[in-house]
């Protein structure tokens, strides 16, 4: 039995990597990594819906409300 799983955002990653494209076309910059990684984080959500303490997550309501933007 699966009690979680992660969520990824298809169309951000996409969003994000066409707004880097033409960052890099009109002034040559490169996205930075984000802090503390060493890639560019586009981001993801943990979702399930007996959430632990501490842990920041969305429930599957949400999650489905998300997934494809």
């Amino acid at each position: 039995m699966i009690g979680a799983t992660s969520q990824q955002y298809p169309l951000d990653m996409a969003s994000l990597g066409i707004q880097a494209i033409a960052n890099y076309a009109t002034n040559q910059t490169l996205p930075q990594n984000t802090e503390g990684k060493d890639f560019f984080d586009t981001g993801v959500s943990l979702v399930t819906d007996k959430p632990a303490e501490g842990v920041e997550s969305i429930d599957t309501t949400k999650g489905a409300e998300l997934c494809w933007g």
